[in-house]
């Protein structure tokens, strides 16, 4: 596979292929004149020359274009795991560095591919804020990367149930009890896989229908970081 040719590389290429046309044309232009007025035209060219290689100014080679900025791929917004690891894309080669909560930066350097990673990256409780620059060969610095929030959680959600309670025995027809609780803001909850609706206090309520003789109630309750807190319970369902 061929090896990416760096931002710095293709714009020397450029400017060989610049000078090698001059050169060429210079020749052309210098055989005609030659041709048509002779030796003396061709020492005044010769003196121009001369002069214009004397001059002893520095041909710049840098490359002063910076490259764009790197973009983060974090796949959650919120993780029970204290650490985690941030993968992204960039330009080819170029080092990327990463803070995280106006820390000090890591840098990792980009693959051929401008693929780049991060291990191991320890969280703070709570949240976490990450950025990224891009800096290549020639030492110019891309813009920040779009910013990236990620909340490290570990703690499971409250899960509060006021009724049914356990061993309670219903004979009301037609068998179904009210599921009546409280939880955190923004939790999933669910009876036996069944959805149930959480408001933005954190309660719930919702109906569950039982089959006659004993029912294992299941209640699960996980937060945006994969935290869980579950209930068991059996109601027992004597109709009439």
């Amino acid at each position: 596979m061929r090896r990416p040719v760096s931002r710095l590389q293709r714009l020397e290429e450029k400017r060989n292929i610049r000078r090698a046309f001059i050169l060429i044309s210079g020749t052309i232009i210098l055989v005609v004149l030659i041709f048509k007025w002779g030796v003396p035209i061709l020492a005044r060219i010769s003196g121009v020359i001369g002069d214009l290689t004397s001059s002893g100014k520095p041909v710049d080679k840098r490359d002063f274009i910076p490259p764009g900025p790197p973009i983060l791929m974090i796949q959650y917004e919120a993780t029970s795991s204290a650490k985690i690891k941030i993968r992204g894309q960039s330009e080819p080669e170029v080092t990327v560095f990463l803070t995280q909560n106006k820390n000090d930066p890591v840098n990792v350097l980009a693959g051929n591919d401008g693929g780049f990673e991060f291990s191991d990256i320890k969280l703070n409780e709570g949240n976490n804020s990450f950025v990224a620059i891009a800096i290549d060969e020639a030492g110019n610095k891309s813009l920040a990367s779009e910013k990236m929030q990620v909340v490290f959680d570990d703690k499971p959600p409250l899960l509060e149930v006021e009724s049914p309670s356990d061993r309670q025995v219903i004979s009301d027809k037609p068998g179904r009890i009210e599921i009546k609780g409280r939880t955190d803001a923004g939790t999933r909850l669910s009876i036996n896989d069944r959805i149930l609706i959480v408001n933005q206090e954190g309660a719930f309520t919702g109906f569950y229908s039982l089959a006659a003789g004993e029912n294992l109630l299941i209640i699960n309750a996980v937060d945006n970081a994969g935290n869980q807190t579950k209930k068991e319970m059996v109601v027992e369902y004597q109709p009439n």
